[in-house]
């Protein structure tokens, strides 16, 4: 005989709707990085501080349960970057191009982005945090848990960026594109909407009521509708 199973059962069974990323894995200490690495490798487990040397182009490097800090790495390039377990804090990344890196359980705290390029990324798990990121460029890349905290992403660039379960919670976007970008179960709240085109990609997403007006504005500005005081 079947047997009916009560509604608040199947509740309390349910899981857990997830709205933060996963933290980064961190070992309980790191050795130091030596000042002149070999970048084609993997590091594992380093403390890597601002006096290491790091090279204008650097390829093929992995970095897992590392921390880096306080390292000026702007305009340097990136290629082939996989990072895991990883932790960037107080870094200069301006301009720094990390185009298809493929980024787990990795955190920037405190790091200038501006105009970091990101194109193509794989960004699962990542926290992006109180730094600034103003045109950014996320064109192509694709996220999962990814959350983008308390950042200046004025002019930033997720064209066709393909998103599920990410947040951009109290970012200042005004100006930011989202042309083409499909984003799944996204959440926008206390972020700055003014003047964000592409604003049909946002369907669908959680905003708070303060929000409402200027995403409206952008949704008419979208539609190519004109608010004038005449016809004429």
């Amino acid at each position: 005989m079947l047997r009916t199973v009560p509604a608040v059962a199947r509740a309390a069974r349910s899981k857990v709707k997830k709205l933060r990323p996963d933290p980064p894995d961190v070992p309980s200490s790191r050795d130091p990085a030596p000042r002149f690495p070999q970048f084609d490798i993997t590091w594992d487990g380093l403390l890597i501080g601002p006096d290491v040397e790091v090279p204008e182009h650097v390829a093929d490097l992995t970095l897992q349960e590392c921390r880096w800090e306080g390292a000026d790495l702007s305009g340097r390039s990136f290629t082939g970057l996989r990072c895991r377990d990883t932790e960037f804090v107080h870094c200069d990344l301006s301009g720094a191009v990390l185009d298809d890196a493929g980024l787990t359980r990795v955190t920037f705290t405190d790091c200038r982005l501006t105009g970091t390029a990101l194109s193509g990324a794989s960004l699962t798990d990542v926290h992006i945090r109180d730094c600034r990121a103003d045109m950014a460029n996320l064109r192509m890349a694709r996220g999962k848990y990814l959350l983008v905290e308390d950042t200046g992403l004025q002019g930033a660039d997720f064209y066709r960026f393909t998103g599920s379960d990410c947040g951009l919670v109290g970012c200042d976007l005004t100006g930011a594109s989202f042309a083409d970008a499909e984003l799944t179960d996204a959440y926008l709240h206390r972020s700055t909407l003014d003047e964000v085109r592409g604003a049909f990609a946002l369907r669908g997403s959680r905003i708070s009521a303060d929000q409402q007006v200027p995403l409206g504005g952008a949704l008419l500005a979208a539609l190519g509708i004109q608010v004038t005081d005449s016809p004429v």
